[in-house]
């Protein structure tokens, strides 16, 4: 065999190696394809949302949802369907950020972004994110679980979903017809 043909050889598994090397970094920033709420969306029987001194929550007995601060309108159904099949579906894909000073710059620290929490029927706390919407992406956001430092960009933009206003989750009750006619 000749030298060059050994410098060939030496170099093509050095670069193989360099790429193994590579996937496996690459791999550890890549979160597995699960939703942020993997339970049964049974199980949810309290859902509370908040940003700042505002907070919104809604309460599930049997079937029906109610708005706790608005026992006079009616939920919308499409924005429970919403929460359910994209809110709670939304997918961490893809790790951004160790670094607990850059929770800020992504607005998942505890005051700049939304937190989203889950309770099951006991009480007890299913899921706890905290959202941010910080920067030019529109089509993601930022997400960080409570108690960890890792932030992830999420597959699908749901910021907008963390509504804290009672009438964007419900609507005024239909007027009976005989009130409308005496009008």
């Amino acid at each position: 065999m000749t030298d060059s043909l050994k410098y060939t050889l030496g170099a093509l598994v050095v670069l193989i190696g360099i790429y193994f090397y590579n996937q496996n970094v690459q791999r550890s920033y890549t979160v597995p394809d699960s939703s942020i709420f993997s339970g049964i969306p049974e199980d949810i029987h309290r859902v509370l949302i908040s940003e700042g001194d505002n907070a919104l929550e809604l309460v599930r007995s049997d079937t029906t949802w109610r708005i706790t601060q608005a026992d006079s309108l009616l939920i919308k159904e499409n924005q429970i369907k919403n929460l359910f099949d994209r809110l709670l579906a939304v997918k961490m894909e893809m790790l951004i950020s160790r670094n607990e000073t850059k929770w800020e710059k992504f607005g998942v620290d505890d005051s700049l972004g939304r937190h989203l929490q889950a309770f099951n029927d006991k009480d007890k706390k299913l899921i706890h994110y905290i959202f941010g919407n910080a920067g030019q992406d529109y089509q993601h956001n930022y997400i960080r679980e409570l108690n960890s430092a890792e932030v992830y960009r999420t597959n699908d933009n749901v910021y907008f979903l963390l509504n804290t206003s009672a009438t964007y989750w419900g609507k005024s009750p239909p007027k009976p017809k005989e009130l409308e006619t005496d009008l």
